[in-house]
């Protein structure tokens, strides 16, 4: 299966420019019930601020005012549209980390995919084994999903 079928799209993520503070963020990930947000510029992804990083500058003493790009996660990893789950998942375990950046061709931002997402999409596989995840959903009672 390839990441742009269970991404979370470009048009449904959080994104943010670089020149965003901080408390904007944090309020953005509360109200969006998300744990991360892509700063964006000129469509394409220049870093990554998530919950944790921002956790950790209010516990530093940084400002609320500070701008996101003074504290975003800049070495951000990021895979094509059509890259496969087995080699998403290998990449967010060799890199430690729980977001993965999707891109087009073009290098712009097309998604985000995280950790979480990688493991539904496994579990469901390995729900619908031996059968074809397809064939599966559409036979499987309410109580086997």
């Amino acid at each position: 299966m390839r990441v742009a079928e269970y991404m979370t799209t470009e048009a449904k993520a959080q994104v943010a420019s670089p020149n965003a503070t901080l408390g904007s963020i944090a309020t953005q990930l509360v109200q969006n019930n998300c744990s991360c947000v892509v700063v964006v510029e000129n469509k394409k992804p220049v870093g990554l601020l998530s919950k944790t990083d921002i956790t950790r500058a209010f516990a530093e003493g940084v400002s609320s005012d500070t701008l996101a790009e003074s504290f975003m996660s800049d070495a951000i990893v990021c895979v094509k549209k059509d890259t496969q789950t087995d080699d998403v998942a290998d990449l967010i375990q060799k890199e430690f980390i729980h977001h993965i950046v999707v891109v087009d061709d073009n290098g712009d931002f097309a998604g985000i995919a995280s950790s979480w997402d990688i493991a539904r999409e496994v579990s469901l596989d390995a729900k619908a084994f031996p059968y074809n995840r397809e064939l599966w959903t559409k036979t499987a009672t309410p109580e086997m999903q």
